[in-house]
């Protein structure tokens, strides 16, 4: 595959930045359902949609890696496995993404009966999510933190191609949640 493909300290840095930008999306919604989710229901649905397009790229980049390394792209095998409790989580955490975003999305959308099957599934989703989700954030956090600052910050920058892109990636997950959130106020 073409050396355009093969960059994968900029995949890092994407996969980085993207964890670091939905850290205080996420702390909204815990605070959401903490204070009383019935009260804060329109916040709850704008936040979880507008986490979407990021979740999508998130999942998107991680996959990507995924591929590379065991397509044996040789980039990606010097770059080294994740921990191999990472590994094994990652399909829980992945399975667990969709189902409480499709549910979430779903209760939305669905009546009667289905409606029950989306909420069923939503409430134990999110708590497995946020178990992955913390202990996803406590192996990576100091390490996105580092692989973002070296993007972010001038003085650190260290030359690495891909940057514009990587940077215009986020704003347009974080522009279409926006908007895919506030497409829905009106619904709600």
């Amino acid at each position: 595959m073409g050396s355009r493909l093969v960059n994968p300290g900029g995949n890092e840095r994407l996969t980085a930045a993207i964890g670091l930008l939905l850290i205080v999306p996420v702390l909204v919604e815990i605070a959401s359902v903490l204070l009383g989710v019935h009260t804060f229901m329109s916040l709850h649905v704008f936040v979880g949609l507008a986490l979407i397009p990021a979740v999508l790229l998130k999942l998107a980049s991680t996959g990507w890696r995924f591929a590379r390394y065991y397509t044996r792209s040789r980039a990606y095998v010097e770059q080294g496995p994740p921990q191999i409790a990472m590994r094994l989580l990652a399909p829980l955490f992945v399975a667990a993404t969709v189902i409480l975003f499709g549910s979430g999305v779903a209760m939305g959308l669905l009546h009667g009966h289905a409606l029950q099957i989306a909420r069923d599934l939503h409430g134990p989703a999110s708590v497995v999510w946020l178990v992955l989700l913390g202990l996803h954030v406590l192996v990576y956090l100091s390490r996105a933190v580092r692989s973002m600052a070296e993007d972010a910050v001038p003085a650190r920058r260290k030359p690495l191609r891909g940057s514009a892109a990587r940077a215009l990636a986020l704003a347009g997950a974080v522009i279409a949640g926006l908007v895919l959130g506030a497409a829905t106020v009106p619904a709600q």
